[in-house]
């Protein structure tokens, strides 16, 4: 069911579309150009019908009022006579399509529809456009490990629904990527996904941001704004760093959690909205709610799905398949042969914490990627505190950075790793390979080529 106003200053014309359309559609009603304008700006319509000649402000100058304002709707102009310039001169002001009357309510309902498919095609091509250009910052969901696949899972069964999502993890981990996958996969799909980052955003501009402002609302406020919310409507709002929000933002946007209607700042119309919450932080929402940062009620409105994702050092079997994935996507951008990790690189990768977490690994594999001369990312070429961070973990302290000295203490560094994983395991290779965030293939072939006999981690069958 479709919103439509009816703009006429005949009250038996309206009377007409309400009887030929109530039964369709959703009508409302404006007896002149000025209250049709007030109207659509204290809601959201999907189409207009607006008669061309009228007292006061005229059909054509609501036209043009209305496509200045950039309302989201078709307008169809109804008019008493065929009037060619007249209807040339609204075509060309952004009239979707004309009517005459009388007219018969077949052929009414019949332009109406055609009318709002057009309508609905171009919200769905500027959603895809809006995807397409999201789709080159942004890539898959990469995995592996059994912690990501439970949050995968989690991710496709939130996505059918309208619930309120809240994802939380460490900066980097991938809470906009999993909010994308959320909304593609929902019913909302073909409408848009807004991205808010409530911490980018200066506080004093935020409000605006989120709600929108009428034209004088403050000092620089020369236009109306549309908000954020707004353009997120019959799609999905996803608030990145939620817990940034001030507790005066937190209160008005639980009353837009309850009520589903927003004011624009300096504004007093309400605007239903129709959309889908996700947002996401790296707080613990939890402790700040104890500590009175964020609002309980809220917390508890958008905590209906939790989502939490796990940082990189705890999912170790994805490393090696996301930076497959990165040195791919990125030769296949800057037009490159892919480049390959060296084993020394691999080793580094799998001991390193990524405090940075994907982030941290996608901007690495692309930084090597524009950089080295190909066709290998050799370890010599790895940032320093990498190298650090890495020499401190496997406790040999080097003077001599050559590239032979480096392979040895890898090698001493590989052997000892795995001996006390398979002491852990008592022998078990299956349980070892679990503790190393290896598979057991990869393990059976480190304890061959290491020459690692049994005796050196206790009693075990080395084959299980």
């Amino acid at each position: 069911m479709a919103r439509i106003l009816a703009i006429d200053d005949e009250s038996s014309i309206l009377e007409s579309y309400k009887i030929a359309l109530e039964d369709l559609h959703d009508v409302t009603m404006a007896e002149d150009g000025d209250a049709g304008l007030k109207t659509l700006d204290s809601g959201l319509y999907d189409l207009v019908l607006l008669d061309i000649s009228m007292p006061g402000r005229s059909g054509l100058d609501v036209l043009k009022e209305i496509r200045r304002q950039e309302y989201d709707c078709a307008v169809i102009m109804v008019t008493v006579h065929k009037d060619v310039e007249t209807v040339v001169e609204a075509i060309k002001a952004g009239a979707d399509d004309y009517m005459t009357k009388p007219f018969k309510v077949t052929d009414l309902r019949h332009t109406i529809e055609l009318s709002l498919k057009m309508i609905d095609l171009e919200r769905k091509n500027r959603s895809l456009r809006a995807s397409l250009k999201a789709t080159e910052h942004r890539g898959e969901i990469i995995y592996a490990s059994e912690s990501m696949a439970l949050v995968f899972e989690s991710l496709k069964k939130a996505a059918p629904t309208d619930s309120s999502v809240l994802i939380t993890g460490e900066s980097g981990t991938g809470k906009e990527l999993a909010a994308q996958f959320v909304h593609e996969h929902s019913r909302r799909a073909e409408f848009p996904l807004i991205t808010v980052n409530c911490a980018a955003i200066p506080e004093t501009l935020l409000e605006s941001e989120l709600f929108g402002h009428e034209k004088g609302a403050f000092s620089g406020a020369t236009e109306r704004k549309t908000g954020k919310f707004e353009l997120a409507n019959r799609g999905t709002i996803f608030l990145d760093e939620i817990g940034a929000l001030s507790l005066e933002l937190q209160s008005k946007l639980l009353r837009t959690l309850e009520t589903k209607v927003i004011e624009r700042v300096g504004g007093n119309k309400p605007i239903h909205l129709d959309v889908r919450w996700i947002a996401a932080t790296n707080r613990d929402l939890s402790r700040s709610v104890e500590n009175g940062e964020f609002r309980n009620d809220l917390f508890f409105r958008l905590n209906v799905i939790a989502v939490n994702l796990p940082p990189l050092q705890e999912r170790r079997e994805d490393i090696s398949l996301l930076a497959d994935h990165f040195l791919q996507q990125f030769a296949e951008e800057l037009k490159k042969p892919a480049l390959r990790l060296s084993n020394e690189v691999q080793e580094v990768f799998e001991v390193y914490d990524w405090p940075g977490n994907v982030r941290e690994l996608r901007n690495l594999i692309e930084r090597h990627t524009v950089l080295e001369p190909g066709p290998e990312v050799s370890v010599e070429s790895l940032p320093d505190h990498m190298l650090d961070a890495y020499r401190k973990e496997i406790g040999v302290a080097i003077t001599d950075v050559t590239k032979s000295r480096y392979k040895e203490a890898i090698e001493e560094f590989r052997r000892a790793f795995i001996v006390r994983a398979m002491r852990i395991a008592k022998g078990n290779q299956i349980r070892a390979a679990s503790i190393l965030g290896l598979h057991r293939n990869t393990l059976s072939h480190h304890l061959r080529a290491l020459k690692i006999l049994p005796e050196e981690y206790g009693q075990g069958d080395v084959s299980k």
